[in-house]
């Protein structure tokens, strides 16, 4: 085998037109089934092999023919996600970890983030099976009946993600009144008993409901009352946040803490309470859920429910990995923490 690339006069013919795989056999001194294995399967060939036809590949602008591969394997080795208010949340994080645990198993992920009209979903579901994807990621549970319809006409595999416990073998998540029951039993041991919440809209995201209802019944076991005066439903935030807490302020309800759907609520919350001249926590506790990087460097630093974002877009990755491969796997339990800062103190 040669020690180093030889341009050869098929190479060379290649800038007229797309490389073949011939072609980079040729310039790297191989077969064309060495290439193929390098290309599919690259634990097969030594690792100097391996560097060799890629140097090849790259010189030559050489790609692998997807549809030729996706026919011979029956596989097009893409995922597609349905998740809608993709912005300020927390989903790019779950996205990226299901991302890099597709991508190690050679999946590319198509993603469709639609701004929050679930009767776009069946359509963008339909494309996606058009392009003749392998599997599919949705989120939550609370799916249009046209979506698992085609699905299952499909025989497509899925998982539910962030979707409550029970939900089924399909479905990866985490308790979200546990989460709402370390946040009052931490403002409970503060001594406060009058609570207010800004949280996202319960007739649109499942999430939503849940977050407030593990709220509720977690508030109810402590004897404490959320203020229908200091309770607000508005879209993720940090401008929503900052515009709700302003409304509360206006209103002169006497709560004493105030607990947020999400760490961008919290965060425009801070900031209108600073402008106010609302001194946190001596004159009103904030808490919220999430913990996303910045809630440590907000001012100040806001006490938060740490949820597993990217330990949910991890076993989605798997139970779909297992899904294709006909395997089984069973997701992890998923925990929550209440991180306490300084945002929360007496009532």
């Amino acid at each position: 085998m040669p020690n180093s690339l030889r341009p050869s006069s098929r190479a060379a013919a290649s800038s007229a037109r797309s490389a073949s795989l011939a072609d980079v056999a040729a310039l790297a001194g191989v077969s064309t089934g060495t290439v193929s294995r390098a290309m599919s399967k690259p634990e097969m060939i030594s690792e100097a092999t391996r560097v060799r036809v890629m140097e090849a590949a790259d010189r030559l602008g050489y790609v692998v023919n997807g549809a030729a591969r996706a026919l011979a394997m029956r596989r097009t080795k893409t995922i597609g996600a349905v998740v809608p208010r993709f912005g300020s949340s927390s989903f790019p994080a779950m996205i990226q970890a299901l991302e890099a645990t597709l991508a190690e198993q050679g999946y590319t992920l198509l993603l469709s983030a639609p701004e929050g009209r679930r009767e776009k979903e069946p359509d963008i579901l339909r494309a996606m099976l058009e392009r003749g994807v392998d599997a599919v990621a949705l989120l939550g549970t609370d799916q249009p009946p046209a979506v698992l319809s085609m699905l299952a006409a499909h025989r497509t595999p899925y998982v539910q993600m962030w979707a409550p416990p029970g939900s089924g073998s399909d479905a990866v998540g985490f308790d979200e009144h546990a989460a709402g029951a370390q946040v009052v039993a931490h403002l409970a041991a503060l001594g406060h008993k009058r609570i207010g919440f800004v949280g996202g809209r319960s007739k649109d995201s499942e999430r939503a409901r849940h977050r407030f209802e593990g709220l509720a019944l977690a508030l109810a076991r402590h004897d404490m009352a959320l203020d229908e005066r200091a309770i607000i439903e508005t879209e993720y935030g940090f401008a929503e946040g900052f515009t709700a807490m302003q409304e509360i302020l206006g209103r002169r309800t006497p709560v004493t803490a105030m607990v947020f759907g999400t760490d961008y609520l919290a965060a425009g919350a801070l900031a209108a309470l600073d402008q106010g001249g609302i001194a946190v926590p001596q004159a009103l506790s904030v808490a919220s859920f999430n913990d996303n990087d910045f809630a440590a460097y907000l001012h100040p630093p806001l006490t938060t429910v740490r949820l597993p974002i990217r330990e949910i877009g991890e076993a989605a990755g798997r139970l779909l990995l297992a899904r294709l491969g006909g395997e089984h796997f069973e997701p992890p339990p998923m925990h929550v923490e209440l991180i306490v800062r300084r945002s929360t103190g007496p009532a």
